[in-house]
C-alpha cells in the first residue's frame, strides 16, 4: 500500500471524523475476522499484536479530535 503525507492529502467537507472512526472500527473487526478465518481461529502474537496498534492508535486520534473540537 501507497500511503500519502496527511499533509498532502486535500479535505474534503463530505465527511465528517465521526462516521470515518467507525467506519475504520469496521474495517479493523472484518480484517481480524479474516485472519482468524485463514488461521482457524487463532492470532499469532504479532498478528494480535499489530491489531491492538492500529486500535490503539485509533483511539488516540478520537482522543486528540475530541481535544480540538472542544
Amino acid at each position: 500500500m501507497k500511503y500519502k503525507h496527511f499533509r498532502e492529502i486535500e479535505p474534503s467537507n463530505k465527511t465528517d471524523f465521526i462516521m470515518l472512526y467507525f467506519a475504520a472500527c469496521r474495517s479493523l473487526r472484518e480484517l481480524e475476522a479474516a485472519i482468524r478465518r485463514i488461521n482457524n481461529g487463532n492470532l499469532t502474537c504479532r498478528q494480535a499484536w499489530l491489531l491492538r496498534r492500529i486500535q490503539r492508535k485509533l483511539f488516540q486520534m478520537a482522543a486528540s479530535w475530541k481535544e480540538n473540537d472542544s
